[in-house]
């Protein structure tokens, strides 16, 4: 059988009822169709793509403003622009500040726990569930 599939696959008919028979799965009754999406786009699809198209004009605008020397800017005609400090001092800051939120966060939340050995941590659900008899069998006779 595999002997003449070199020959005869250059017809496309056979290629795909060859395909056809040797297809294992679910019979052609029991397969449902495929699900056809709506042509219409999602607003998140429009929000993405704006988003995207922003973010990279602006990387572009801010790598050719840290890069390119005074003196070509000034050939270009362009006098006014911020420092180059600002170049690397403003993702620094910004890293800077967004470790700090997360520490602060982090620190909030120990702040506001309770201690381990207060008896408010401790929660008991529902006292339905299982006896305490049973509990403390389990766990402590062996």
């Amino acid at each position: 059988m595999w002997g003449n599939l070199g020959r005869r696959v250059a017809s496309s008919r056979f290629a795909a009822a060859f395909l056809r028979r040797t297809r294992k799965g679910p019979s052609r009754l029991t397969e449902r169709p495929p699900k056809k999406r709506s042509k219409a786009l999602h607003v998140g699809e429009i929000y993405g793509f704006v988003g995207a198209i922003t973010t990279t004009v602006f990387a572009a605008l801010y790598f050719a403003w840290a890069y390119t020397p005074d003196a070509v800017l000034h050939a270009l005609g362009i006098y006014y622009y911020p420092s180059k400090y600002w170049a690397l001092a403003l993702p620094v800051w910004l890293s800077g500040t967004a470790v700090a939120i997360f520490w602060l966060y982090e620190g909030m939340n120990l702040a506001l726990s309770e201690p381990l050995h207060s008896l408010r941590s401790l929660q008991d659900g529902d006292p339905g569930d299982m006896p305490l008899t049973q509990v403390n069998a389990m766990l402590f006779d062996r």
